[in-house]
This record gives C-alpha cells, structure tokens and sequence, in this order.
C-alpha cells in the first residue's frame, strides 16, 4: 500500500447542524428537515370551521431550508413523502394552485422569519411563518393566506401549528485506503434511499462527478453505507473529494 494526499471533503446542501451552544444564538441551518408531529389546517370552506389535518401525511413530510449565501436571506418549502414534491392547494376562486414555498426568510435571534405582504394576482397571496430551533429539532408556526373573498366552499386561510420536524445529517464521506492497484477507497454513510454524488477535484475549484449511488440500508439498517473505489487515481499526485444528496 502506498500512501497519496488523499483528502475528503464532506460537503451537503446547505450545512451541518451546529453545536447545541450555536443553536441557541444563532437561526436554523439550511437543510431537509423530516416533520415529525404538528397540524395543518384550512379554513373556512363551506362549515365555517377549519379543517385540521395531522402531519406528517403524503403530501407534508418534510421542511427544506435554503440559504441564499448573496443575500443571507432563506426559503422555506413543505415537501411530499417524496421529498421533492412541493405541497400546493387550489383556493377559493381556483386559478391554478398556490404553493408552499416562502423566500425572503430572514434571521432573528435563534429563528427566522417569513413574511410577505399581499402579492400580485390572481390571489395576492400573503404568510407569516416563524421557523425556530428547539430542543429536539425545529419549530415552525405561521400560516399563509389570499385576499380573495366571496366564496362559501373553498377555505383561503392556511395554518401550521407547532410543527416539530428533525434534521436529516448529511452524507458523510471518509478515505479507508488507497493502494496502486486500485486507487482510493471511499466509505460514504447517509440515508437509506438518497442518492448522492460523489465529487473529485485536484485543486478545490474544478470538481467532477466520479459515481451517483442510491444508498443502500440492506447491509446495516441503521446505518446505511456505500464504498467506491476511484481507480483513476492511481495516477494522481493527490486528489480532494466530496458528497452531496440530490434532492
């Protein structure tokens, strides 16, 4: 065996979560979030009375968190099962849905915060969420709304209250050899079902795609893991590497 610069370079989308010393200071990190508990409601159709769901479900199972590093502000959006598929819903006088995807968040204290004034049409659609750290994950409160008016069967008020939902950790990437025959060995751990891609680069600037794997949970349940071996870096006088999920 015969030592090269290998180094791994774990990276994420967004950021790992922070000590809990930082979580108290500072505002959520960008990143999946799975909903754990919480309910969200609609209101008020043809009862009168909201219509109050528990979460999660198929259509809110996830929070994703989006740090726009120009402008330090985020967004937030309520994902499916899936963790892809954005949550909608057709409100009163139906022109098309409106979706569960907020911009402008900004921090305060330990929380940020989501708010729009009412919008262009057709529903000048307008929030207010506070998505904050707790004990046990993140805390989202607020709700979303249109100012359309006059029907009696379809709600234009939409809430969520006390939405507990945990960090999901990013893949984690580590060099466990390197020899001549086959180049560098890579064990990547993450969660059973993401795909992730594993990245190469020899100065840190330009990066290249070297494998896309869905990781595996058939070998430990409880902590997936996937090994790549790079054999084109055998000719290589140090190489740097990285991992991300897609989303």
């Amino acid at each position: 065996m015969q030592c090269r610069n290998l180094i791994a370079v774990a990276f994420l989308f967004g950021s790992a979560i922070p000590p809990a010393s930082a979580l108290a200071q500072s505002a959520p990190e960008s990143g999946l979030y799975r909903i754990e508990s919480g309910t969200y409601s609609e209101c008020c159709g043809f009862s009168g009375m909201d219509t109050v769901y528990p979460l999660p479900n198929e259509s809110q199972s996830y929070v994703k968190l989006v740090r726009d590093s120009q402008s330090g502000t985020t967004r937030m959006t309520f994902l499916g099962a899936d963790g892809r598929t954005v949550f909608t819903t057709v409100p009163c006088l139906p022109d098309g849905a409106i979706d569960f995807n907020f911009p402008y968040g900004f921090g305060y204290g330990d929380s940020l915060v989501f708010h729009v004034d009412p919008g262009p049409p057709p529903y000048a659609k307008y929030w207010n969420y506070t998505a904050s750290n707790s004990f046990n994950g993140l805390r989202i409160d607020g709700g979303v709304g249109t100012l359309q008016s006059g029907c009696a069967d379809t709600p234009t008020r939409f809430t969520h209250s006390n939405i507990m939902a945990v960090f999901i950790p990013p893949p984690k990437l580590s060099i466990l050899e390197f020899s001549t025959e086959r180049g560098a060995r890579l064990f990547i751990q993450g969660n059973a079902g993401e795909t992730n891609v594993i990245e190469s680069s020899g100065d840190l600037i330009n990066w290249i795609p070297v494998n896309t794997n869905v990781m595996d949970s058939s070998l430990c349940p409880i902590c997936p893991y996937f090994i790549f071996e790079d054999s084109n870096s055998t000719n290589r006088s140090h190489t740097f590497y990285r991992v991300y999920k897609l989303y």
